[in-house]
């Protein structure tokens, strides 16, 4: 196993490469009415990319269970910024205007089909390589958290979802106050952004109930990402026409993302190891 995921590795940071100068390639030659937003989409895009080649470089560092389990980490940290980075880029994507100058916010061309497939297709590896680590670490040593059995307490899941409503909480009283310094027509426009800096609240709520681990899996926490993808027309219109505030309350959006992001890589290490009850009475009878 540990042979596979170092060649693995090597195709996935050569394919990184690739795709990294796909996106620049395509920066420099794309014709658009706002080049620094396609600079913008490009420039997190390419980060994105980075994510895949990192990962397939310390991928091939790993020979066996125990490289493996040290590195390990390193995985997750950039699954997670890949995930989180993905946001700006699309809604940097959602930003680009005709080369006419027209205004219009399109989804055109060399968004949909130029760029988001380099994108979209380093996530892919930076996903399935971090799971190809995961399951090699599980099967080699058993769960990444040790105390989450079936009669633990999931402490630590609860004290997360206390900090998701705190930070949440936060976030939303942030755009909030933009609001009240913003031209009115911003309103209709500042309601997607309360409900996304929101979803860390009810999601922190929701964990903050959580009693065991087979409770912390019934929270479908990949579930919140939606939302701010959903959402994204919106932000893409509020940090082009708003200025300075329309960055700060797209900040304040990105920190929301961040934040799911980061609930839903710490539950699935909670959650995602240890066996179903059926299988775990099936080992012990035997």
């Amino acid at each position: 196993m540990g042979e596979q995921i170092r060649k693995r590795g090597l195709v996935q940071a050569a394919v990184g490469v690739a795709l990294v100068a796909w996106v620049v390639v395509t920066a420099v030659v794309a014709d658009v009415g706002n080049p620094q937003v396609l600079v913008g989409a490009a420039v997190t895009g390419g980060l994105v990319c980075l994510c895949a080649v990192a990962g397939g470089v310390v991928a091939a560092r790993i020979t066996d269970a125990t490289s493996a389990a040290r590195l390990r980490h390193v995985f997750v940290v950039l699954e997670g910024a890949a995930l989180s980075l993905l946001f700006p880029f699309y809604w940097f994507g959602l930003s680009l205007e005709p080369p006419d100058g027209s205004g219009y916010f399109v989804v055109g061309f060399v968004f949909v089909i130029v760029l988001a497939i380099p994108v979209v297709t380093a996530l892919v590896f930076v996903l399935l390589g971090s799971r190809a680590v995961h399951m090699f670490v599980v099967d080699a040593f058993g769960p990444i958290v040790p105390d989450s059995g079936v009669e633990a307490p999931a402490q630590r899941i609860r004290v997360l979802g206390a900090v998701l409503v705190t930070a949440g909480v936060a976030l939303s009283a942030g755009v909030v106050a933009v609001a009240f310094t913003a031209p009115s027509h911003w309103l209709v426009l500042e309601v997607p952004g309360l409900l996304v800096t929101l979803a860390p609240v009810l999601l922190g709520a929701l964990l903050a109930r959580v009693r065991d681990v087979y409770s912390a899996r019934r929270r479908n926490v990949a579930a919140y990402l939606i939302l701010p993808g959903a959402c994204g027309y919106a932000v893409a219109k509020v940090g082009s026409i708003g200025g300075a505030s329309g960055m700060l309350v797209g900040g304040l959006i990105f920190g929301a993302v961040v934040f799911l992001v980061i609930a839903l890589l710490v539950v699935r290490e909670f959650t995602g190891v240890w066996d179903r009850p059926w299988q775990e009475s099936r080992r012990v009878s035997s």
